[in-house]
């Protein structure tokens, strides 16, 4: 095999509560994390040497500064690789907007990198690389629903839904994600943490419609961000429940019940200027599937 494509799927954060600051800068979080089948395309193909990564849909750099650079060169140099691999970027989903697109090309470069040169790595091996890329990379190796502790690396997976509907929604302005760590730092002493996503998890994983869905970084982010706010409002005023922000922003998410609504919600968002989608749940992950 010498050429391969793989569905990079995005991710929203059901739940997202910030435990405290780390020694090593970054901060411990408890987090739910959902893919969604609003997907960018990863093109791989096999190259005697180097690393070239193009890009359409997005204006992203090139070089080491994109992490799918980033993830197929840790990988080619973890397996003693000598050749190489040209990367091609379909970009769908919004960049900097909380979705995890960054991190999910990651993973999709690591997993087909393991299939185009043969290498056997287990998903324990790649997700491990990935952590070294990025706190998200993990998930997006693993499967379509989990909780993740530390700064986002550690997973337990949680049992999926049915595929549930949603609007995925970004107002086309990029939020730094360090810059909303940063403010929630300064915040966190006068914040009184919420009981522990486990308190919710029973035997049977968590509910649906996601009624427990919270997100900290609001908190520091809508007030800064009239057009996120703006967004949340026109989701609300459409019927969706709940609505969140996803990560640091700026993309926020709306649960629908049914495709009719999600279609019809997402065409009133885009009239109003913003991107939107209707999205479902994806109850497996597709970067990993061959790994399965």
């Amino acid at each position: 095999m010498d050429e391969l494509v793989i569905s990079s799927p995005a991710k929203i954060n059901l739940y997202l509560e910030i435990v405290g600051r780390r020694s090593d800068g970054y901060h411990e979080i408890e987090t739910v994390m959902q893919l969604v089948d609003l997907c960018d395309q990863v093109r791989l193909r096999r190259s005697p040497r180097g690393i070239r990564v193009s890009v359409t849909g997005a204006d992203l750099p090139p070089g080491r500064g994109n992490l799918a650079c980033k993830a197929a060169g840790l990988l080619l140099t973890t397996a003693g690789i000598c050749g190489g691999v040209q990367i091609h970027l379909e970009k769908r989903i919004p960049v900097a907007a909380g979705l995890g697109g960054g991190s999910s090309n990651a993973a999709a470069v690591l997993a087909g990198l393991n299939r185009l040169y043969e290498l056997r790595f287990s998903r324990e091996r790649l997700q491990a690389c990935g952590a070294r890329v990025g706190s998200d990379v993990p998930f997006f190796l693993g499967d379509g629903l989990a909780l993740a502790t530390g700064r986002g690396e550690v997973l337990q997976p949680l049992p999926p839904w049915p595929r549930q509907w949603l609007v995925v929604a970004n107002p086309g302005i990029p939020i730094s994600t360090a810059w909303a760590y940063r403010e929630a730092s300064s915040k966190l002493t006068a914040w009184q943490r919420r009981s522990s996503i486990q308190t919710l998890i029973g035997d049977a994983g968590l509910i649906w419609p996601p009624s427990w869905a919270f997100n900290r970084l609001e908190a520091v982010v809508l007030p800064h961000r009239a057009e996120v706010r703006a967004l949340k409002a026109a989701l609300l005023e459409g019927g969706a429940f709940p609505v969140l922000m996803s990560g640091s922003g700026g993309s926020v998410f709306g649960v629908v019940p049914d495709a009719s609504a999600a279609e019809g919600l997402a065409a009133r968002v885009r009239a109003q200027g913003a991107f939107a989608v209707a999205a479902t749940t994806l109850p497996a992950n597709p970067i990993v599937a061959p790994l399965a």
